[in-house]
């Protein structure tokens, strides 16, 4: 959406202006932190077990090397800190998984980290129906905390990834057409703003931070802890279905006809294709994933899924990695196949469903990759899948978000992976390139979105700029009043912002 930055602007007083030369060393910082502490364990410094253990990510690629790393043992912790960053105008970042890809995101240079793992609590309510979530946890204690109870949550696809990231960027669930992104489903946050208060946000306490936080990423406060929902915990089957190259434009077709019809709340389609280089020479995997959250019966699959498995688009195999099982069971075997430590990096583009546009983008990502197929260990997925009506009227039906989707979309990602740090540069370079050519075709169509989705967005696009001018006054307003130094736009560096205050 293009809207005036600079009107948006106008009477804005919520720049921190800070001189770099006034600025402590982050080494100070840290003895001031450790003072503040009085010694001990939560606050650790380079070389040292501990800090090795702590500074570990997901990708290797958004690792870096801070200061010292503080691990708060609980809210008060937080607060405390919180205030002697304001005072000190020490630089910092939040740590929940270390999931997401982007160095700065979740991770810093020459400042301090906080690692939330410690925020750790999973606590289930019967009566309430709904589970109090730390930040620091990760899907899989939640999962498996609650499902005894034959209750879920509203979680991500991965067991692995930390809940405090995956949720404050909006959280894409399989259960979504049915209960709206996964933050829709917060009843509740429990959070540090910038001067030090622990706040709860809520529709009755303070509403506008409560809309602002769902999607609003780490813009206006540090989240401790999250009251969700729990949902009924139906059974749930997964089926990986295969198609050779020649199926291709047959495929695209049928994914765009259950873009546009929406038939099954509890069906989920996702679309993954890979490229892979080995010598330079090139093979194609072709892939869509087909997910049922209620009870399936694997001879009489739901009929939302016939044009996928019947023969109309030819396969090459159906595999069955999940029949009638938990959504964590799936979440905790999805874990398991995505391993950590790998060189791995995303870029995100949002379109109104197109299937001729779908097709250019077949020939657009293999054509750039091949430009960079001398690359050691280059594998280039693409993947997409629909943000449909069902989702977003989910969503609304439980206050709206701070996202700004009016309309179906549907999101693609692209995700390289490779061997050597020596190559990243030229990765970034190839990723930039295919999400720039998707972008211009696109735009050509007249089905370019703006929006993109933060989780699954590289660290230089636009981010935040496509919720859309509604959705970022009303951020701004909410800046203004939690936030009036600008705090966790300055010193915290990394991670997506609120357009027009920087």
């Amino acid at each position: 959406m293009a809207f005036s930055i600079a009107s948006i602007l106008l009477g804005s007083s919520l720049i921190l202006q800070v001189a770099s030369s006034a600025l402590p060393t982050s080494s100070r910082c840290c003895n001031l932190l450790d003072a503040e502490f009085r010694g001990g364990e939560k606050v650790v410094f380079p070389q040292t077990t501990e800090y090795g253990v702590l500074n570990t990510y997901f990708a290797p690629t958004s690792q870096q090397t801070p200061s010292c790393i503080f691990s708060p043992a609980d809210t008060f912790d937080v607060s405390r800190a919180i205030k002697l960053f304001t005072r000190h105008s020490c630089k910092f970042a939040i740590r929940s998984g270390g999931h997401h890809y982007n160095a700065g995101w979740a991770s810093i240079n020459n400042g301090i980290l906080i690692s939330l793992s410690n925020l750790n609590k999973v606590i289930y309510n019967p009566t309430s129906k709904s589970v109090f979530i730390g930040s620091g946890n990760r899907w899989r204690k939640v999962y498996d905390t609650v499902e005894p109870h034959n209750v879920t949550v509203v979680g991500a696809q991965n067991s692995d990834v930390g809940v405090g990231g995956f949720l404050v960027n909006g959280g894409v669930s399989y259960l979504a057409d049915r209960y709206g992104w996964a933050v829709d489903n917060v009843r509740d946050f429990e959070v540090v703003v910038a001067d030090g208060r622990v706040l709860h946000a809520n529709k009755d306490e303070n509403k506008d931070l409560f809309r602002a936080l769902k999607g609003g990423s780490s813009n206006f406060g540090v989240v401790t802890g999250f009251t969700l929902d729990t949902v009924k915990s139906n059974p749930v089957t997964n089926l990986y279905v295969t198609y050779p190259e020649s199926s291709y434009d047959v495929l695209i077709d049928e994914a765009h006809q259950y873009f546009v019809k929406e038939e099954d709340v509890d069906s989920q389609v996702l679309f993954v294709f890979s490229l892979y280089f080995k010598d330079g020479v090139a093979s194609n995997n072709y892939a869509a994933v087909l997910v049922y959250t209620d009870v399936m019966d694997l001879t009489n699959p739901p009929k939302v899924f016939t044009p996928f498995l019947d023969g109309e688009v030819p396969s090459s195999g159906v595999y069955v990695s999940g029949a009638n099982k938990t959504l964590g069971s799936h979440g905790h075997q999805l874990a398991g196949v995505q391993h950590s430590g790998g060189r791995t990096t995303r870029q995100t583009v949002s379109i109104f469903p197109d299937a001729q546009l779908l097709k250019q983008f077949n020939k657009i990502w293999i054509k750039t990759a091949e430009e960079y197929k001398k690359i050691e260990g280059l594998k280039v997925d693409l993947l997409f899948q629909r943000i449909g009506k069902q989702w977003i009227a989910a969503g609304n039906a439980k206050g709206g978000n701070s996202m700004g989707l009016t309309k179906p979309v549907v999101i693609l990602w692209v995700q390289p992976h490779w061997t050597s740090a020596r190559d990243d540069e030229a990765v970034a370079e190839l990723t930039t390139k295919v999400i720039t050519r998707f972008e211009k075709a696109a735009k050509d169509a007249g089905k370019l979105s703006d929006f993109e989705y933060l989780n699954y967005a590289g660290p230089k696009q636009s981010l935040m700029s496509g919720y859309g001018t509604e959705s970022i006054r009303r951020l701004q307003s909410v800046k203004a009043m939690y936030d009036p130094k600008n705090v966790f736009g300055t010193l915290l560096p990394g991670g997506p912002k609120v357009p027009g205050l920087y």
